[in-house]
């Protein structure tokens, strides 16, 4: 999908939900938000930001855990603006990659660990949004939890495909079929790269297992930070329940349907949050205030961009 239709799917989204619920509603509700649970939950999702870094720093030691934050930061940045919450990690890469990287190899190595740490995070997620799912089983039924497994199961099985000799081996064998010097430069070399480099990660088992936990710790923040949120606009609601809809909901908006998953983000936070009997109202306004602190972030990714990460851009 093009940028202008996923602008235009974001439009229509906020646009019909703007319809159905009451605006008003909705604007006292945020009027009245305490401001002590706002600077709560502000620092909530910092420190969700902060432990992406510490995370990524078990894949990368080599790295400085500031100069890993400079670079989330900047990725959100990117998140926001172009299409698809991927590609925020997608840039996080190449800049890494170009900036802090020395040669071709340790380029491939830093692309792949930061693919390793986004699949080990969106396995941290679906390990705590199962667990939320499974205590509230009797609100959300066992279709959604089911369906998590099986999300979980295949990014596992991807895992091992990728790092099994065989498999890389097939991989680059029909991507090679009748390739001239071209497609070597550009596709073969980089992948052979990246995959060497993703084979040597997931044959140190310590490090993943450590990074899942990180990931863990990153939801963790993320589902505190939207728990004081939604206190803050009258939203309360066991932690389980946080768990299972942020959860969801953050892989709801990973669909390249809209921009920064704007619209997603809110349809799936008001149809999440009516099944635990949250009025539409509150669930719009927790969504416009996930959107704000994520435009907050976005923007002192630009700050640092212009300014910590100044010195690294190539002449």
């Amino acid at each position: 999908m093009g940028y202008r239709l996923k602008a235009l799917v974001s439009a229509l989204l906020v646009g019909l939900l703007l319809w159905r619920v009451d605006v008003a509603e909705v604007g006292r509700v945020l009027a009245v938000a305490s401001p002590g649970l706002l600077a709560l939950a502000a620092l909530l999702f910092f420190l969700m930001h902060a432990l992406n870094a510490l995370k990524l720093r078990v894949l990368l030691p080599d790295q400085r855990v500031g100069r890993l934050l400079a670079y989330a930061l900047v990725a959100q940045l990117y998140a926001l603006v172009l299409p698809g919450q991927l590609a925020g990690e997608a840039v996080k890469a190449y800049r890494l990659s170009r900036d802090e990287g020395r040669g071709k190899a340790d380029g491939g190595r830093i692309v792949s660990a930061v693919a390793f740490d986004k699949v080990t995070g969106i396995g941290g997620l679906l390990l705590l949004t199962g667990g939320g799912l499974a205590v509230q089983s009797a609100r959300f039924g066992d279709g959604l939890l089911a369906a998590v497994g099986l999300v979980l199961a295949g990014l596992v099985a991807v895992t091992g495909l990728l790092a099994w000799a065989p498999a890389r081996g097939a991989l680059l064998t029909v991507l090679g079929f009748r390739a001239g010097p071209k497609r070597e430069a550009w596709l073969l070399g980089p992948l052979r790269r990246f995959l060497d480099a993703w084979h040597a990660q997931a044959r140190r088992p310590g490090r993943a297992a450590l990074s899942i936990a990180g990931g863990i710790a990153v939801q963790v923040a993320a589902v505190a930070g939207s728990q004081a949120l939604g206190l803050a606009v009258g939203i309360d609601q066991p932690f389980s329940v946080w768990c299972a809809v942020i959860g969801l909901m953050s892989v709801i908006v990973l669909m390249p349907v809209t921009v920064a998953g704007i619209g997603l983000r809110e349809a799936s936070l008001v149809g999440l949050l009516e099944l635990v009997g949250v009025p539409q109202a509150q669930s719009l306004a927790l969504g416009f205030g996930i959107l704000a602190f994520q435009v907050l972030v976005a923007l002192l990714g630009a700050v640092v961009d212009l300014t910590v990460l100044r010195e690294r851009r190539p002449a």
